[in-house]
């Protein structure tokens, strides 16, 4: 039980002590003759006894308080009394009924320390001198008969009785358990006001039937009983709607996403609810929350299932009857399922941030990986004016692999920890530094000189010859001192002009100038980029392919169930191919870079479409239906008649949109652009599916499954290659693969090679693989024979177990 403050008990008492220091001068000099009062004066400390024991329980703001006869006793005293009397008659019966009261409660488990036994009788008293004081005032009553004017006095004096008793009581409440006092005043006067008028009426008519026939009061007990039944009824009635209107506000206060939130919602709940002095939530793990409940606390368990989740521990509940203990029970069970949901949440959210910093940092150095690079790049391009200058610095460490040979590769990845400290250093503020793989970094500088594009290239060509200089510092590994130097090429462009892949592209045509001229810096020319002048020869070969038909083509690589003995097929990716007369075969890597900037990526994805819904609709006619996935560019996604010519396909094929899966990259989902939602929106419409491509090489893979409805993941292959031997890349995985399963979304790995990656795939459930392992990707007549093959195995496995 909080402890009431001692200046408020201190006040109460010396006013009210201070009252009958003063009712008892004027008890002296009024009436010097009290042994004519002694039959009176006993009469009345025994009524103000049983009015006192008389009471009943009721909630009070966050604490209990209890309603009684006070009123009716009042309306005695003042009839049978001086009014001098009667704060001397009030103080002991008080003292001895609340007395009495303590021990019942101290049985019950109820602490009531000697301050709140003072404060009461104290509050008591003083309520008593200021209602006969002022039934005195309005009309004298003692020994009058019981005139109107009379019972309008004795009202008076009970109303004022009773309003300085619930303030004090609620100012009890509010300091010990928290709350305004005038809020809990008013909802205690609400919940009295019948019995105030049932126990004047009572007071009076006990007045009367002294008066008239002292015989008329033998049948006041069974009146006196039904009252007090109809009292408990009526207050037990509002407390049993205020208390579970208080449970269903308590219970839904505990929908939190926080574990603090929900320990802290589910504290000040229990308190309202159970009227404890003290709450704490102590978790399973050991975390508490809550200040310490006080001396031996009841424990409630809270548990899940078979799964405990933490402790609910109160005080100064005492023994709880058996419907407070099954509310007691409801809401401990309420609790646990919040903080058992709010552990998984924060368990989700701390996977999912793990993760998402896996995914864009390089795991050796902390460093920004290339994914990382590109996305935020490109976003720190689109904030800098179209002709404002921008450099990039690609770095290779010349002869890395000699210290691999020499010294191992644990000395090899301390030498590129070294450096990419030493790269940190040397950048600015605004800088972006990445490890693209291996001993290349990237530096994106965007705070170069705006005083013309000579002056941008001597800036950053200087900042690279100081960053070569930095990393060619001697250092020391395992003992052996030795140094390192890069070969840096600088490009320097408008941030309008070009992308980060661009920018990468040129700084890598610089670096390898700087490698062949044997020289630390090299910055990219124009005029020596072979690659550049051949862009629109590449462009008209291929538009003259597009409307030939004879060169481009299109192989499909299955996707294989990694459910145990399964062998089916679950779906097929198209892949474009172009056998160009010149060049030779060229792979989509080759082309599709310079494709995808120009006007050509429309026509040439509803060419790809058009030959992949075809080979889909003729496979299901032979009974081979499987889904058939083709990549979507973002360049593709800007045309809003994109969903229109799929649905054309779809039906001059005759092709359920089902079986057609668009596999989009997760940096084009986030795009956040009205353009790209409305084309996905209209597409998914026509029931055809979408894939998430490459997931988990971008910064945001998470928010990608909950922002689209997509029914794929596809885990990026680079991923699948490291997870055998990386345990960061295991983890990236094992978490796509429990959330895409969470998600009831098919997951599939690609680039599987080995067994191995086989064997940890299907342990961690990931639905479908992709892979050389199973197949390279196959020309369209080699894939309808594979497909009639699995179909017949699968045939002769069904009739086998159907034998056995």
């Amino acid at each position: 039980m909080t402890p009431l403050p001692a200046r408020l008990t201190a006040a109460v008492a010396s006013v009210a002590f201070a009252g009958v220091a003063v009712a008892t001068v004027l008890t002296a000099t009024r009436q010097p003759g009290l042994s004519g009062l002694s039959g009176a004066i006993a009469a009345s400390f025994g009524v103000v006894i049983l009015a006192q024991l008389a009471r009943l329980r009721v909630r009070a703001g966050a604490g209990q308080a209890a309603f009684a006869w006070g009123e009716a006793a009042i309306v005695i005293l003042c009839v049978n009394l001086p009014a001098p009397l009667i704060p001397l008659v009030v103080l002991p019966g008080a003292a001895v009924s609340h007395s009495i009261l303590r021990t019942v409660d101290a049985r019950a488990g109820r602490v009531r320390t000697g301050r709140d036994l003072l404060y009461t009788v104290s509050a008591l008293t003083l309520a008593g001198t200021l209602a006969a004081a002022t039934a005195t005032l309005v009309a004298p009553v003692h020994d009058a008969p019981l005139t109107p004017h009379g019972i309008l006095a004795l009202s008076a004096g009970a109303l004022v009785y009773c309003v300085v008793s619930i303030t004090a009581t609620a100012a009890h409440v509010a300091t010990t358990r928290g709350g305004r006092t005038a809020t809990v005043a008013a909802e205690l006067l609400r919940g009295k006001l019948l019995m105030v008028v049932g126990n004047v009426v009572i007071g009076l008519v006990i007045v009367w039937a002294c008066l008239t026939d002292a015989l008329l009061l033998l049948l006041l007990p069974p009146v006196l009983l039904l009252l007090q039944q109809l009292y408990a009824s009526r207050i037990g009635d509002r407390e049993e709607r205020r208390t579970w209107h208080e449970f269903a506000e308590a219970t839904r206060d505990l929908n939190r996403l926080d574990v603090r939130g929900t320990a802290e919602a589910g504290i000040e709940g229990a308190r309202r609810l159970f009227g404890a002095s003290g709450a704490q939530v102590v978790l399973a793990d050991g975390t508490v929350f809550g200040a310490s409940p006080g001396e031996s606390p009841a424990a409630h368990h809270l548990v899940v299932g078979a799964v405990a989740v933490g402790e609910l521990r109160l005080s100064g509940l005492g023994r709880l009857r058996p419907r407070n203990q099954r509310m007691l029970d409801a809401y401990g069970d309420a609790l646990a399922a919040a903080l058992h949901d709010a552990i998984s949440q924060d368990e989700l959210r701390s996977m999912s941030e793990r993760t998402t910093y896996d995914a864009v940092h390089d795991p050796l150095t902390g460093l920004f990986n290339r994914a990382a690079l590109l996305s935020r790049g490109n976003a720190l391009l689109r904030r800098r004016g179209p002709h404002d200058p921008v450099a990039m610095l690609l770095l290779d460490v010349n002869d890395f692999k000699e210290v691999n040979n020499a010294l191992g590769h644990a000395a090899g990845d301390e030498v590129l920890r070294v450096i990419a400290g030493r790269v940190t250093e040397a950048g600015g503020a605004g800088d972006l530094l990445a490890r693209l793989g291996g001993d290349e970094f990237a530096l994106l500088i965007t705070d170069l000189d705006t005083g013309g594009a000579d002056l941008a290239l001597a800036a950053a060509v200087e900042r690279a010859r100081k960053l070569s200089a930095q990393i060619a510092v001697p250092m020391r590994i395992d003992g052996v001192l030795l140094s390192k130097e890069p070969s840096i090429g600088v490009v320097v462009a408008a941030a309008g002009e070009v992308d980060l892949t661009e920018l990468l592209r040129r700084a890598d045509i610089a670096m390898y100038q700087a490698k062949r001229a044997v020289q630390p810096v090299a910055w990219y020319d124009a005029g020596r980029d072979d690659a550049s002048t051949d862009r629109l020869a590449l462009l008209a070969e291929l538009r003259e392919a597009l409307n030939a038909g004879e060169q481009l083509s299109v192989e499909l690589q299955p996707a294989v169930s990694l459910a145990p003995g399964a062998q089916q097929i679950t779906g097929v990716e198209a892949l474009v191919r172009w056998k160009h007369p010149r060049r030779g075969p060229l792979t989509p890597g080759q082309f599709l870079p310079v494709v995808e900037a120009s006007e050509l990526m429309g026509p040439l994805t509803r060419w790809v479409l058009d030959r992949a819904i075809g080979l889909a609709s003729s496979w299901r006619r032979a009974g081979l239906a499987v889904p058939v996935s083709v990549n979507i560019s973002a360049r593709s996604l800007l045309e809003r008649q994109l969903p229109e010519a799929i649905g054309d396909l779809l039906a001059r094929h005759r092709l359920p949109a089902e079986l057609l899966v668009l596999e989009i990259t997760e940096t084009v989902m986030l795009s956040q652009s009205p353009v790209i939602d409305d084309v996905l929106a209209r597409i998914r419409r026509l029931g055809v599916q979408l894939a998430v491509d490459d997931f988990g090489t971008g910064f945001s893979s998470f928010t990608v499954l909950t922002r689209l409805p997509v029914q794929e993941v596809k885990i990026d292959r680079e991923f699948v290659a490291q997870m055998i031997d990386s345990p960061k890349a295991e983890a990236i995985v094992r978490a796509t693969v429990e959330l895409g399963l969470r998600l009831k979304l098919r997951v599939v790995a690609e680039g599987v090679e080995n067994p191995d990656q086989r064997a940890a795939l299907a342990a961690l459930g990931c639905t479908s693989a992709q892979g050389f392992l199973f197949h390279p990707p196959l020309a369209a007549e080699r894939l309808a024979a594979v497909l009639r093959e699995r179909r017949q195995v699968q045939r002769r496995h069904l009739r086998a177990e159907g034998a056995g």
